[in-house]
């Protein structure tokens, strides 16, 4: 079966499809677009009830495995795998790309090109939760960041040049030695093969075969090697998720983007660091990983705390959420490096509502600065007896990143923080302590735009003396809507997504201990 290819090509091809349509039809561009998306995410529903219908995991062979023969000699197929991980992260990304198509019907210029490169931004992200060789997950890595640029470039705020640029300039370091690492580990691999005498385990960059080069070729690589090639991946993905101190081109590109595509970017797109650590980094560098994660754990309690408090300081809307964003990403990260099963349980589910938190605080801001023109904090105030709806909507995204329970959020990050307290209790406390400035950050932007003093001047205050700020449109309840459901039904019923979860954690886990099996 083809399943995994279409959901992957299926964006692909539907945005290359959309360049054909005249560029002044913009109303058939947009709706066909969004049709395109949601046909999509009927995709991954139809991908999900076949994943749950058979549970197989990526390191078995099965009618959700694909693999089809490239360049063998060179390593290089196009193989696609899924497990419950990639599961919950292909359902979130396929998700959130038609929620934000749907919240960028007021994108004005060059409308078809923009909708296109959402679409094939769609399409890598997607590649990359999918991919099993190490090749085509470079091939998605770098067809992901394509788009990313030129709509952040090209419809970006003021300063999206000098953004785009820095966020090209980060990335492509970290994809190059990424590479670097993807062409070492074959050939490291190769000779493991050559020693043990054997034929059958040569130059390879399935993730399958490399992750039993221990069982198949009677060797594995000595733990400097292990390191040095970790560092070349992890250069990558720390920029990507981004740890500190990787972490400079997130709020310039967060504050310049404009918002549909910065809830993309914080809500999909920076999982996909995270997961390559869990997918490529852990099992294929048991040793190293281990010698690095205490590194990797402490800068993920820097940027918790360190970015909490940037978060404090901020007065412009959508920086405060993107700092905001990188500290809860250090939660999920000092989670995934506990290395219990509580622990990267919690983070796997704790990207998902990250992702879907974050989503729903960026489309808000970006309704705020379409209805008012500006972003400065100083600038709001009083708005709840005016627009109560966005308010309730604010309210409910405000705690769900708080954590509260009953909420989406509470169960990933209690679950990540108490693998990170049976890992290391310092570590644990430590990162716990980000509730104390996320409570004190999160209740002052909400009660300072919606409950505090009504500003007697600027582009508000102007807006008001106008007529009024509206409300949300039916439009805007639309896309926001779906997240807020799925932020109370996860709060209250977790088990469904752990429980797809949980074995491909288990798997991951197997993979990681039997390394240091003798």
């Amino acid at each position: 079966m083809f399943f995994l290819s279409a959901v992957i090509l299926f964006p692909l091809l539907g945005g290359l499809a959309l360049l054909f349509f005249p560029r002044e039809q913009v109303r058939a561009i947009r709706m066909t677009a969004l049709g395109l998306a949601l046909i999509e995410l009927l995709l991954v529903l139809g991908l999900d009830l076949a994943y749950l219908q058979n549970s197989v995991s990526l390191f078995s062979s099965s009618f959700l495995h694909e693999s089809w023969r490239w360049f063998p000699d060179l390593g290089i197929n196009y193989s696609l795998g899924m497990d419950g991980i990639s599961l919950v992260l292909v359902s979130l990304t396929a998700l959130l790309t038609a929620i934000c198509i749907g919240a960028s019907f007021r994108i004005e210029s060059k409308v078809k090109n923009y909708m296109a490169f959402m679409l094939l931004f769609e399409s890598g992200m997607l590649g990359v939760f999918l991919a099993s060789n190490l090749f085509l997950f470079y091939i998605f890595w770098e067809v992901m960041l394509i788009p990313a640029y030129f709509l952040l470039g090209t419809w970006g705020g003021e300063r999206r040049i000098y953004a785009a640029f820095k966020f090209v300039i980060y990335t492509s370091v970290g994809s190059f030695l990424m590479l670097v690492g993807i062409i070492a580990i074959g050939y490291y691999h190769q000779l493991a093969a050559v020693a043990a005498g054997g034929t059958s385990c040569g130059y390879t960059l399935e993730l399958s075969q490399l992750l039993n080069t221990s069982a198949t070729c009677h060797g594995v690589l000595d733990g400097t090697t292990q390191l040095w090639l970790l560092l070349a991946f992890a250069a990558a993905f720390a920029v990507k998720v981004p740890l500190i101190p990787f972490h400079s081109w997130l709020p310039d590109a967060y504050s310049e983007a404009p918002a549909p595509v910065t809830a993309l970017l914080a809500g999909a797109m920076s999982k996909t660091g995270v997961y390559g650590f869990l997918r490529l980094c852990i099992p294929l560098f048991p040793q190293a990983i281990h010698t690095l994660a205490p590194y990797i754990n402490v800068l993920a309690v820097v940027g918790i705390l360190y970015c909490a408090v940037l978060a404090l300081m901020q007065t412009d809307l959508k920086r405060l959420l993107g700092y905001s964003s990188i500290s809860h990403l250090g939660v999920i990260m000092l989670g995934l490096f506990s290395f219990t099963a509580q622990g990267m349980t919690g983070s796997v589910l704790q990207m998902v509502n990250h992702g879907i938190t974050t989503a729903v605080l960026f489309l808000i801001a970006g309704f705020l600065e379409y209805r008012t023109g500006t972003r400065r904090l100083q600038d709001y105030g009083g708005l709840a007896a005016r627009i109560p709806w966005l308010a309730v909507m604010m309210f409910i995204a405000a705690l769900s990143s708080l954590g509260l329970p009953g909420l989406n959020s509470f169960t990933g990050e209690f679950l990540s923080l108490l693998g990170a307290f049976r890992a290391n209790v310092t570590l644990g406390v430590l990162g716990t302590l980000v509730v104390v400035p996320a409570a004190w950050y999160m209740l002052r932007f909400f009660i300072g735009l919606m409950w505090g003093v009504p500003a007697t001047e600027g582009a508000v205050s102007a807006n008001l003396r106008k007529g009024g700020i509206r409300d949300l449109s039916l439009g805007e309840l639309g896309v926001i809507i779906p997240l807020i459901i799925l932020i109370f039904y996860i709060g209250v019923q977790p088990a469904v997504l752990t429980g797809i979860i949980d074995p491909s954690v288990a798997n991951t886990m197997q993979v990681l201990s039997s390394a240091f099996v003798k």
